[in-house]
């Protein structure tokens, strides 16, 4: 055997111990995190169940941050990456308060306000439910910087501005 496939092996064998170093450690800190404490961390029963506690974010699931500068398409991919956070970490099953919590957190200063003090939801509403009332609200948004689609006329951009095609007086 070369000293390339050697090399290699090494690299797939630190590569599956690294992932299963990581998948305990993730395992020993819901123990720890979930209630009861460290009581339950010398029991390795973990419920089978959709009842699950909640998980923190692990390497493998980042958690996605929305800007209020963010596009309609751009809203769209944030809500698709939200709601796979929320069902991966299973902060699905939290309560409305924690839920909100979360969703707080991955938001910018401008759509907390908007939160807070613009859309028509209560503190106990569900995470799912305010991104709805979120997403009604980015899309009724007036001079936004999204795009909208090129005009048709020839020779003007997108915003109806005379292109600069040539520098001739």
């Amino acid at each position: 055997m070369g000293d390339m496939e050697q090399l290699a092996n090494l690299i797939v064998q630190q590569t599956a111990l690294s992932a299963q170093r990581e998948e305990r450690m993730v395992v020993m800190m819901e123990r720890l995190l979930s209630p009861g404490g460290a009581g339950a961390a010398s029991s390795d029963h973990r419920p089978a169940t959709n009842d699950a506690p909640a998980r923190l974010p692990s390497a493998a699931t980042p958690a996605p941050f929305l800007t209020s500068s963010a596009s309609l398409r751009d809203f769209a991919a944030w809500k698709m990456k939200f709601d796979g956070y929320m069902l991966l970490t299973r902060a699905d099953n939290l309560p409305p308060k924690e839920q909100r919590a979360i969703l707080l957190s991955l938001l910018d200063e401008d759509w907390t306000r908007v939160i807070r003090y613009a859309l028509p939801v209560a503190e106990d509403t569900l995470a799912k439910e305010v991104v709805m009332a979120m997403e009604g609200a980015i899309s009724g948004r007036k001079g936004t910087s999204w795009w909208i689609g090129a005009s048709s006329t020839p020779g003007y951009r997108r915003k109806g501005r005379p292109a600069t095609t040539s520098f001739a007086p």
